[in-house]
């Protein structure tokens, strides 16, 4: 068994901020508050509970806005959108380029808990040997947590 990703050592605002700029996007305010959001929260979160979140001070802040940053995050690679199945896009952070990683989901309470490992390399490879290219996957569990037992 392989690790699929990293922890979230060694990432913090300024390292977010210059893959932001790097990205060709303007360090904002309400960018980096989205930002900070996410740094702090490890499993995926919804726009929802982001905005939830939000500094209410923040002038223009809602749910569009909201929307607005995740999608430009998706685009330049700052953040991946997950969904589980159940209508609701969830958005954590891309700590860094090739990144990912799994999920296990309760059934009951929707808890995500990140999955640090994979054992697919076999299988990309001969995925790989059929002749494709650039070849990625995603596996998510499903089951019902020790608290919803």
């Amino acid at each position: 068994m392989s690790k699929c990703g990293t922890e979230r050592k060694n990432i913090d605002m300024d390292s977010l901020h210059t893959r932001m700029r790097n990205g060709g996007m303007k360090v904002t305010q309400q960018r980096s508050q989205v930002l900070k959001i996410l740094l702090a929260h490890p499993e995926p979160i919804s726009a929802d509970e982001i905005f939830k979140k939000f500094d209410s001070k923040s002038e223009g802040a809602d749910l569009v806005t909201i929307y607005r940053i995740l999608k430009k995050f998706e685009e330049v690679l700052l953040v991946t959108r997950q969904e589980f199945g159940d209508g609701v896009a969830r958005f954590e952070l891309a700590l860094e380029s090739g990144h990912h990683h799994h999920h296990v989901i309760c059934r009951h309470c929707q808890r995500v808990e990140p999955l640090h490992i994979c054992d697919l390399e076999s299988h990309i490879k001969t995925v790989e040997g059929m002749g494709y290219k650039q070849v990625s996957h995603r596996l998510d569990f499903f089951g019902v947590c020790s608290r919803c037992q």
